[in-house]
Protein backbone atom coordinates (compact mmCIF):
# COMPACT_ATOMS: atom_id res chain seq x y z
CA UNK A 1 0.00 0.00 0.00
CA UNK A 2 1.13 3.16 -1.02
CA UNK A 3 0.48 6.95 -1.73
CA UNK A 4 0.41 6.65 -5.53
CA UNK A 5 0.21 10.87 -6.51
CA UNK A 6 1.43 10.86 -10.43
CA UNK A 7 -2.59 12.31 -11.26
CA UNK A 8 -2.24 14.75 -8.56
CA UNK A 9 1.29 16.38 -9.15
CA UNK A 10 1.00 19.73 -10.79
CA UNK A 11 5.16 20.00 -11.05
CA UNK A 12 8.38 19.50 -8.74
CA UNK A 13 11.86 19.23 -8.63
CA UNK A 14 14.39 16.63 -6.88
CA UNK A 15 18.09 17.59 -6.24
CA UNK A 16 20.57 14.99 -5.72
CA UNK A 17 23.58 17.40 -6.06
CA UNK A 18 24.80 16.71 -2.33
CA UNK A 19 25.74 13.26 -2.08
CA UNK A 20 23.80 11.01 0.06
CA UNK A 21 20.96 12.83 0.50
CA UNK A 22 17.55 14.09 -1.88
CA UNK A 23 16.23 16.88 -1.29
CA UNK A 24 12.77 18.15 -2.93
CA UNK A 25 9.64 20.24 -3.68
CA UNK A 26 6.45 18.79 -4.95
CA UNK A 27 3.29 20.81 -5.93
CA UNK A 28 0.21 18.85 -6.30
CA UNK A 29 -3.17 20.30 -7.78
CA UNK A 30 -5.74 21.34 -5.54
CA UNK A 31 -2.90 21.44 -2.55
CA UNK A 32 -1.61 25.30 -1.23
CA UNK A 33 1.99 23.85 -0.19
CA UNK A 34 4.22 22.05 -1.50
CA UNK A 35 5.68 18.42 -0.06
CA UNK A 36 9.13 19.30 0.71
CA UNK A 37 11.51 16.41 0.71
CA UNK A 38 14.49 15.87 3.13
CA UNK A 39 15.63 12.14 2.19
CA UNK A 40 18.78 10.15 3.09
CA UNK A 41 19.97 8.18 -0.01
CA UNK A 42 20.67 8.79 -3.62
CA UNK A 43 19.08 8.62 -6.74
CA UNK A 44 19.50 5.89 -9.42
CA UNK A 45 22.70 6.12 -11.61
CA UNK A 46 20.76 7.94 -14.37
CA UNK A 47 19.63 11.21 -11.80
CA UNK A 48 22.34 10.92 -9.21
CA UNK A 49 24.35 14.27 -8.70
CA UNK A 50 21.63 16.01 -10.85
CA UNK A 51 19.08 18.47 -10.25
CA UNK A 52 15.63 17.22 -12.27
CA UNK A 53 12.64 19.38 -12.90
CA UNK A 54 9.49 18.05 -13.99
CA UNK A 55 5.89 18.64 -14.94
CA UNK A 56 2.32 17.39 -15.47
CA UNK A 57 0.31 18.82 -18.43
CA UNK A 58 -2.34 17.33 -17.23
CA UNK A 59 -2.67 17.41 -13.46
CA UNK A 60 -6.17 16.03 -11.44
CA UNK A 61 -7.18 18.17 -8.27
CA UNK A 62 -6.23 16.09 -5.41
CA UNK A 63 -10.04 15.92 -3.22
CA UNK A 64 -8.79 13.53 -0.59
CA UNK A 65 -6.60 14.22 2.49
CA UNK A 66 -3.23 15.25 1.16
CA UNK A 67 0.12 13.17 2.78
CA UNK A 68 2.00 15.12 5.26
CA UNK A 69 3.61 18.25 3.64
CA UNK A 70 6.96 17.20 5.68
CA UNK A 71 8.36 14.15 3.88
CA UNK A 72 11.65 13.18 6.17
CA UNK A 73 13.06 9.89 5.69
CA UNK A 74 14.58 7.47 2.89
CA UNK A 75 15.25 7.30 -0.66
CA UNK A 76 13.65 3.83 -2.59
CA UNK A 77 13.73 4.06 -6.29
CA UNK A 78 14.53 7.82 -7.87
CA UNK A 79 15.11 6.99 -11.74
CA UNK A 80 13.86 8.70 -15.00
CA UNK A 81 14.51 5.43 -17.00
CA UNK A 82 12.20 2.92 -15.50
CA UNK A 83 10.48 0.62 -18.77
CA UNK A 84 7.20 0.48 -18.72
CA UNK A 85 4.37 -0.47 -21.64
CA UNK A 86 2.43 2.35 -23.08
CA UNK A 87 -0.60 2.68 -25.80
CA UNK A 88 0.30 4.49 -28.46
CA UNK A 89 -2.85 5.85 -28.98
CA UNK A 90 -5.29 7.21 -26.15
CA UNK A 91 -7.01 4.91 -23.83
CA UNK A 92 -10.32 5.03 -24.83
CA UNK A 93 -9.09 4.10 -28.38
CA UNK A 94 -7.21 1.56 -26.98
CA UNK A 95 -9.75 0.05 -25.56
CA UNK A 96 -12.63 0.15 -28.35
CA UNK A 97 -9.86 -2.09 -30.27
CA UNK A 98 -9.54 -4.06 -27.82
CA UNK A 99 -12.93 -4.61 -27.81
CA UNK A 100 -13.47 -5.11 -31.18
CA UNK A 101 -10.45 -8.04 -30.33
CA UNK A 102 -8.29 -6.21 -32.07
CA UNK A 103 -4.43 -5.20 -30.30
CA UNK A 104 -3.69 -1.31 -29.88
CA UNK A 105 -0.29 -0.11 -31.05
CA UNK A 106 1.77 -0.30 -27.93
CA UNK A 107 5.71 0.86 -27.40
CA UNK A 108 8.28 0.11 -24.51
CA UNK A 109 9.01 3.51 -23.00
CA UNK A 110 11.19 4.94 -19.80
CA UNK A 111 9.15 6.15 -17.10
CA UNK A 112 9.65 8.87 -14.23
CA UNK A 113 9.52 7.09 -10.93
CA UNK A 114 10.32 8.75 -7.80
CA UNK A 115 9.85 6.63 -4.63
CA UNK A 116 10.84 7.01 -1.24
CA UNK A 117 9.53 6.19 2.43
CA UNK A 118 8.81 8.81 4.86
CA UNK A 119 8.38 8.69 8.60
CA UNK A 120 4.49 10.16 8.86
CA UNK A 121 3.15 9.11 5.49
CA UNK A 122 4.70 5.70 4.68
CA UNK A 123 5.30 4.93 1.37
CA UNK A 124 5.12 7.34 -1.67
CA UNK A 125 5.09 6.33 -5.24
CA UNK A 126 4.94 9.52 -8.46
CA UNK A 127 5.41 7.13 -11.79
CA UNK A 128 4.47 8.95 -15.07
CA UNK A 129 5.69 8.95 -18.56
CA UNK A 130 3.72 12.18 -19.39
CA UNK A 131 5.45 14.60 -17.23
CA UNK A 132 7.93 17.19 -18.89
CA UNK A 133 11.23 16.73 -17.53
CA UNK A 134 14.63 18.96 -17.64
CA UNK A 135 17.73 17.37 -15.76
CA UNK A 136 21.11 19.18 -15.12
CA UNK A 137 24.46 17.98 -15.56
CA UNK A 138 25.81 15.45 -12.72
CA UNK A 139 27.72 17.28 -9.86
CA UNK A 140 29.08 13.42 -9.23
CA UNK A 141 28.90 10.79 -10.47
CA UNK A 142 29.01 6.90 -8.81
CA UNK A 143 32.34 4.56 -9.71
CA UNK A 144 32.26 1.46 -10.64
CA UNK A 145 33.01 0.10 -7.68
CA UNK A 146 30.13 1.46 -5.93
CA UNK A 147 27.45 0.91 -8.62
CA UNK A 148 28.63 -3.39 -8.39
CA UNK A 149 27.64 -2.44 -4.73
CA UNK A 150 24.39 -0.90 -5.40
CA UNK A 151 23.39 -3.82 -7.65
CA UNK A 152 24.45 -6.22 -4.82
CA UNK A 153 21.62 -4.64 -2.34
CA UNK A 154 19.39 -4.28 -4.99
CA UNK A 155 19.46 -8.27 -4.97
CA UNK A 156 19.36 -8.70 -1.75
CA UNK A 157 16.81 -6.23 -0.94
CA UNK A 158 14.37 -7.83 -3.66
CA UNK A 159 13.66 -10.55 -1.34
CA UNK A 160 12.12 -8.49 1.16
CA UNK A 161 9.82 -5.74 -0.06
CA UNK A 162 7.32 -6.48 1.79
CA UNK A 163 9.23 -5.69 5.41
CA UNK A 164 9.45 -2.64 2.95
CA UNK A 165 5.88 -1.56 2.50
CA UNK A 166 5.32 -2.07 6.46
CA UNK A 167 8.58 -0.08 7.86
CA UNK A 168 8.19 2.42 5.07
CA UNK A 169 9.76 4.88 7.42
CA UNK A 170 13.39 3.75 6.79
CA UNK A 171 13.55 2.60 10.28
CA UNK A 172 13.27 -1.24 12.22
CA UNK A 173 10.66 0.19 14.56
CA UNK A 174 7.43 -1.91 13.96
CA UNK A 175 4.13 0.13 13.01
CA UNK A 176 1.57 0.09 15.56
CA UNK A 177 -2.09 -0.22 14.26
CA UNK A 178 -2.44 4.00 14.37
CA UNK A 179 0.36 4.39 12.18
CA UNK A 180 -0.90 1.63 10.14
CA UNK A 181 -4.65 3.36 9.92
CA UNK A 182 -2.89 6.45 8.40
CA UNK A 183 -1.18 4.32 5.64
CA UNK A 184 -4.70 2.32 4.78
CA UNK A 185 -6.84 5.62 4.70
CA UNK A 186 -4.98 6.56 1.28
CA UNK A 187 -6.11 3.11 0.09
CA UNK A 188 -9.76 4.09 0.54
CA UNK A 189 -9.05 6.04 -2.62
CA UNK A 190 -8.07 4.13 -4.33
CA UNK A 191 -9.80 1.34 -3.43
CA UNK A 192 -13.06 3.44 -4.45
CA UNK A 193 -10.94 3.58 -8.20
CA UNK A 194 -10.47 0.21 -8.85
CA UNK A 195 -14.43 -0.21 -7.80
CA UNK A 196 -15.83 2.04 -9.99
CA UNK A 197 -13.42 0.60 -12.73
CA UNK A 198 -14.55 -3.00 -12.16
CA UNK A 199 -18.18 -2.32 -12.63
CA UNK A 200 -17.54 -0.16 -15.63
CA UNK A 201 -15.48 -3.52 -17.43
CA UNK A 202 -17.19 -6.40 -15.41
CA UNK A 203 -18.03 -8.30 -18.58
CA UNK A 204 -15.37 -7.09 -20.48
CA UNK A 205 -13.06 -10.33 -21.46
CA UNK A 206 -9.84 -8.62 -21.41
CA UNK A 207 -11.27 -6.93 -17.63
CA UNK A 208 -8.34 -8.04 -15.98
CA UNK A 209 -5.34 -5.98 -18.19
CA UNK A 210 -7.71 -2.79 -18.51
CA UNK A 211 -7.98 -2.07 -15.11
CA UNK A 212 -4.54 -3.42 -14.34
CA UNK A 213 -3.51 -0.57 -16.35
CA UNK A 214 -5.95 2.38 -15.21
CA UNK A 215 -4.70 1.55 -11.84
CA UNK A 216 -1.36 1.67 -13.10
CA UNK A 217 -0.16 -1.85 -11.69
CA UNK A 218 2.35 -2.61 -14.69
CA UNK A 219 3.27 -5.38 -12.44
CA UNK A 220 0.22 -7.22 -13.21
CA UNK A 221 0.08 -6.56 -16.98
CA UNK A 222 3.54 -8.36 -17.45
CA UNK A 223 2.76 -11.05 -15.16
CA UNK A 224 -0.83 -11.10 -17.58
CA UNK A 225 1.82 -11.33 -20.39
CA UNK A 226 3.67 -14.34 -19.33
CA UNK A 227 1.11 -16.06 -18.76
CA UNK A 228 -0.17 -15.20 -22.07
CA UNK A 229 2.54 -16.13 -23.62
CA UNK A 230 3.25 -19.42 -21.70
CA UNK A 231 -0.46 -20.63 -21.54
CA UNK A 232 -0.97 -24.18 -23.22
CA UNK A 233 -3.59 -24.79 -25.77
CA UNK A 234 -5.82 -26.71 -22.96
CA UNK A 235 -8.34 -25.32 -21.82
CA UNK A 236 -8.13 -24.74 -18.00
CA UNK A 237 -10.86 -25.88 -15.65
CA UNK A 238 -13.01 -23.01 -14.58
CA UNK A 239 -13.09 -23.52 -11.08
CA UNK A 240 -9.21 -23.01 -9.76
CA UNK A 241 -8.23 -23.68 -6.37
CA UNK A 242 -6.57 -19.91 -4.20
CA UNK A 243 -3.38 -22.10 -4.94
CA UNK A 244 -4.02 -23.02 -8.77
CA UNK A 245 -5.26 -19.25 -8.76
CA UNK A 246 -1.43 -17.58 -8.45
CA UNK A 247 0.20 -20.09 -9.63
CA UNK A 248 -1.09 -19.50 -13.18
CA UNK A 249 0.78 -16.55 -13.02
CA UNK A 250 3.60 -17.55 -11.68
CA UNK A 251 3.42 -16.95 -7.43
CA UNK A 252 3.27 -19.66 -5.34
CA UNK A 253 2.15 -19.31 -1.97
CA UNK A 254 3.68 -20.98 0.49
CA UNK A 255 2.04 -23.65 2.85
CA UNK A 256 0.28 -22.94 5.63
CA UNK A 257 2.06 -24.00 9.27
CA UNK A 258 0.11 -27.16 10.11
CA UNK A 259 0.48 -26.66 13.86
CA UNK A 260 -2.35 -23.68 13.47
CA UNK A 261 -5.03 -25.40 11.42
CA UNK A 262 -7.87 -24.89 13.15
CA UNK A 263 -6.47 -21.13 14.77
CA UNK A 264 -4.97 -19.26 12.33
CA UNK A 265 -6.14 -21.12 9.08
CA UNK A 266 -8.89 -23.72 7.66
CA UNK A 267 -9.53 -24.63 4.37
CA UNK A 268 -12.98 -23.65 2.48
CA UNK A 269 -15.18 -25.46 -0.17
CA UNK A 270 -12.63 -24.94 -2.47
CA UNK A 271 -9.82 -26.20 -1.05
CA UNK A 272 -8.27 -22.89 -0.26
CA UNK A 273 -6.08 -21.28 2.83
CA UNK A 274 -8.45 -18.69 4.51
CA UNK A 275 -8.78 -17.66 8.21
CA UNK A 276 -11.31 -19.40 10.46
CA UNK A 277 -13.10 -15.51 11.01
CA UNK A 278 -13.03 -15.07 6.92
CA UNK A 279 -14.75 -18.40 6.48
CA UNK A 280 -17.30 -17.77 8.95
CA UNK A 281 -18.31 -14.54 7.27
CA UNK A 282 -18.04 -15.80 3.84
CA UNK A 283 -20.43 -18.83 4.90
CA UNK A 284 -22.87 -16.44 6.73
CA UNK A 285 -22.83 -14.48 3.24
CA UNK A 286 -23.52 -17.33 1.27
CA UNK A 287 -25.98 -18.73 3.59
CA UNK A 288 -27.60 -15.12 2.98
CA UNK A 289 -27.81 -14.93 -0.65
CA UNK A 290 -29.32 -18.64 -0.92
CA UNK A 291 -31.82 -17.80 1.27
CA UNK A 292 -32.75 -14.25 -0.75
CA UNK A 293 -32.62 -16.28 -3.82
CA UNK A 294 -35.06 -19.01 -2.39
CA UNK A 295 -37.18 -16.25 -1.49
CA UNK A 296 -37.27 -14.48 -5.30
CA UNK A 297 -34.51 -11.80 -4.69
CA UNK A 298 -36.30 -9.22 -1.99
CA UNK A 299 -33.33 -6.67 -1.94
CA UNK A 300 -33.59 -6.02 -5.32
CA UNK A 301 -36.75 -4.02 -4.03
CA UNK A 302 -35.90 -3.56 -0.57
CA UNK A 303 -33.64 -0.97 0.36
CA UNK A 304 -32.97 -1.79 3.32
CA UNK A 305 -32.77 -5.20 3.12
CA UNK A 306 -30.23 -4.43 -0.13
CA UNK A 307 -28.47 -2.29 2.42
CA UNK A 308 -27.95 -5.09 4.64
CA UNK A 309 -26.36 -7.64 1.83
CA UNK A 310 -23.96 -4.90 0.78
CA UNK A 311 -22.39 -4.32 4.01
CA UNK A 312 -22.07 -8.31 4.45
CA UNK A 313 -20.95 -8.84 1.31
CA UNK A 314 -18.15 -5.71 2.20
CA UNK A 315 -17.47 -7.28 5.40
CA UNK A 316 -16.08 -10.51 4.22
CA UNK A 317 -14.36 -9.19 1.39
CA UNK A 318 -12.82 -6.56 4.23
CA UNK A 319 -12.11 -9.62 6.61
CA UNK A 320 -10.19 -11.96 2.88
CA UNK A 321 -7.85 -8.16 3.24
CA UNK A 322 -7.55 -8.33 6.65
CA UNK A 323 -6.42 -11.84 7.75
CA UNK A 324 -4.76 -13.51 4.20
CA UNK A 325 -1.16 -12.56 5.75
CA UNK A 326 -2.20 -14.07 8.98
CA UNK A 327 -3.92 -17.72 7.19
CA UNK A 328 -0.74 -17.80 5.37
CA UNK A 329 1.79 -17.46 8.15
CA UNK A 330 4.04 -15.21 5.93
CA UNK A 331 6.99 -13.70 8.12
CA UNK A 332 5.61 -9.99 6.69
CA UNK A 333 2.46 -10.39 8.55
CA UNK A 334 2.65 -7.36 11.00
CA UNK A 335 0.33 -7.34 13.94
CA UNK A 336 -0.07 -3.73 13.48
CA UNK A 337 -1.53 -3.45 10.19
CA UNK A 338 -3.60 -6.32 11.23
CA UNK A 339 -5.18 -4.64 13.95
CA UNK A 340 -6.03 -1.63 12.09
CA UNK A 341 -7.21 -3.63 9.12
CA UNK A 342 -9.83 -5.45 11.35
CA UNK A 343 -11.07 -2.13 12.73
CA UNK A 344 -12.11 -1.10 9.18
CA UNK A 345 -13.70 -4.53 8.73
CA UNK A 346 -15.41 -4.37 12.29
CA UNK A 347 -17.19 -0.24 11.45
CA UNK A 348 -18.04 -2.44 8.35
CA UNK A 349 -20.09 -4.82 10.38
CA UNK A 350 -21.76 -2.29 12.66
CA UNK A 351 -23.16 -0.92 9.63
CA UNK A 352 -24.33 -4.15 8.41
CA UNK A 353 -25.76 -4.75 12.13
CA UNK A 354 -27.48 -0.90 12.23
CA UNK A 355 -28.74 -2.46 8.92
CA UNK A 356 -30.18 -5.49 10.06
CA UNK A 357 -31.30 -3.60 12.73
CA UNK A 358 -33.45 -1.31 10.88
CA UNK A 359 -35.70 -4.09 9.49
CA UNK A 360 -39.20 -3.67 10.15
CA UNK A 361 -42.35 -6.04 10.04
CA UNK A 362 -42.72 -5.00 6.30
CA UNK A 363 -39.52 -6.45 5.19
CA UNK A 364 -40.30 -9.45 2.33
CA UNK A 365 -38.05 -11.67 4.57
CA UNK A 366 -38.41 -13.72 7.47
CA UNK A 367 -37.63 -12.06 10.92
CA UNK A 368 -36.58 -15.41 12.29
CA UNK A 369 -33.64 -15.45 9.45
CA UNK A 370 -32.65 -11.75 9.97
CA UNK A 371 -32.47 -12.55 13.49
CA UNK A 372 -30.14 -15.38 12.60
CA UNK A 373 -27.88 -13.69 10.93
CA UNK A 374 -27.75 -10.53 13.26
CA UNK A 375 -27.01 -13.05 15.64
CA UNK A 376 -23.98 -14.75 13.64
CA UNK A 377 -22.67 -10.82 13.28
CA UNK A 378 -22.59 -10.61 16.86
CA UNK A 379 -20.64 -13.62 17.46
CA UNK A 380 -18.30 -12.83 14.21
CA UNK A 381 -17.89 -9.53 16.04
CA UNK A 382 -16.96 -11.34 19.31
CA UNK A 383 -14.22 -13.68 17.38
CA UNK A 384 -12.73 -10.50 16.18
CA UNK A 385 -11.97 -8.99 19.22
CA UNK A 386 -10.69 -11.45 21.02
CA UNK A 387 -8.32 -11.83 17.79
CA UNK A 388 -7.69 -7.80 18.43
CA UNK A 389 -6.42 -8.38 21.99
CA UNK A 390 -4.62 -11.77 20.77
CA UNK A 391 -2.13 -9.40 18.24
CA UNK A 392 -1.91 -6.74 20.93
CA UNK A 393 -0.09 -8.78 23.57
CA UNK A 394 2.33 -10.24 20.55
Amino acid sequence: MAWRLHEHVLRGEIDNRARGRVAGRIWLAGVEEPLVLQLLGDCHPDLAGCLLRFENPKPVAMTTKPPALRQRGTVGDITAARRVRVFKIPFEEAYAMIKAGRTPPEHRANALYLEWHADLSGHVVIESTGYRLEVSEPAWRFTAEELAERERRAAEESSNTFAVEIRADGTEEEWDEFRCEELLRESDARGDKYRHLLEKYLDHPDRDRIIAHEMGWTWIEEALDEKAETASSQENDDELSEQEDFVAIGIELPAPEPSREGIDWVRNERGGIVHPIEKRATDALYALLDDLRSAGNPEERHAGLGEFLAHTMTLSGKLAGALGSLARGWDGCESGLTIASLKRALDVLHHALSAAGALGVDTPFPAARIAHFRDELFAIREDMLELMAQLRER
